[in-house]
């Protein structure tokens, strides 16, 4: 007996298929599967070709699925989650025990290893899910660029050209946020930059990719990048609070997982989270993901106990690295 677990977003979706031990045995990836931002006929061509791939690679074992746990961008909204079940039951085997969830599911699996708790994600955008011990799943934040997605890669981007602009203007501080803004445009002067933010490319992509500079700069020492990334974590905190309020906890203390890019430097903001909740509340416990957000998905569909899943997630995240490494 086998289980699938895919993981899917804006950017890429990736699926393996595992022994309920753990041990990976095919792995496929594609380009994004959100179907909120493409048309039908894309989005059930990219899971399908995403099942066939599997199945390619493992014909036999493929037919051996019982369990299969897809956690997609964008699949509770609308009429998503029928048509996305409607798909993968046609692509998978009969009788294999299906279920669906937003795919911030599957990164706050991947920390708390399939018990509740709340996962804070902040990549190209940002939203908060909480999701208690009965299974039921709350959100806040996450509404798009133009208005919200505080505290993703975009809004620090953002927070981090004001901040060069306003020292040019003699508005704010110095900051070494301008050298590290023009090297990485390779420009000379900051009016250049207007240019580049407003050339052919789509803003999100110019932007988001500065809110690595602004952690950068912080980790060595710059007051105002330091002073972007305490809003942010201020921003976080708000969330992950009103989250919990909407979904309370029995538990004295609650897990909350940050998964994204933005966390890459997970220690600085696991630092900056906890002392906001020492003021606060202090009943969080921040924390990293123990692997991949598709890890997560296959916990989903495996609902183990703490132990079991524990053991199934080291097992699956070194034989899911000897697939990434090749």
């Amino acid at each position: 007996m086998y289980v699938l677990a895919i993981d899917g977003g804006g950017t890429k979706t990736i699926a393996t298929i595992s022994t309920f031990r753990g041990q990976v045995i095919a792995l496929a990836e594609t380009g994004k599967s959100n179907p909120t931002s493409m048309s039908l006929e894309q989005f059930t061509q990219t899971i399908t070709e995403l099942i066939n791939d599997l199945k390619r690679q493992q014909p036999y074992d493929f037919h051996q699925i019982t369990k299969c746990h897809a956690g997609l961008s964008g699949v509770t909204e609308n009429n998503n989650e029928e048509i996305t079940h409607t798909l993968l039951t046609s692509l998978l085997p009969e009788g294999c025990q299906l279920s669906l969830s937003n795919d911030g599911l599957n990164a706050l699996y991947a920390g708390t290893l399939g018990q509740s708790g709340i996962v804070q994600i902040s990549g190209t955008g940002a939203i908060t899910l909480s999701i208690d011990s009965s299974g039921r799943v709350e959100r806040t934040a996450g509404w798009g660029y133009i208005f919200d997605d505080e505290g993703s890669g975009y809004d620090i981007g953002i927070r981090t050209l004001k901040a060069v602009f306003k020292a040019f203007d003699k508005r704010g501080p110095e900051t070494s946020l301008t050298s590290a803004v023009l090297n990485y445009f390779q420009l000379q002067s900051i009016p250049q930059i207007i240019e580049i933010v407003y050339g052919k490319g789509h803003p999100r992509d110019t932007i988001s990719p500065l809110s690595k500079i602004a952690i950068d700069c912080a980790k060595r020492g710059d007051a105002v990048a330091n002073t972007i990334l305490d809003q942010v974590c201020h921003v976080f905190y708000q969330s992950i609070d009103a989250c919990y309020k909407k979904n309370p906890f029995s538990d004295t203390r609650v897990k909350v997982v940050l998964a994204g890019g933005v966390f890459n430097e997970l220690t600085l903001f696991i630092e900056k989270l906890a002392s906001i909740d020492k003021n606060n509340s202090n009943q969080y416990d921040f924390m990293g993901a123990y692997s991949l957000p598709v890890g997560g998905a296959a916990l989903a569909a495996l609902k183990l106990p703490n132990n079991e899943a524990k053991i199934f997630i080291d097992q699956y995240n070194a034989s899911i690295k000897e697939f990434l490494t090749n």
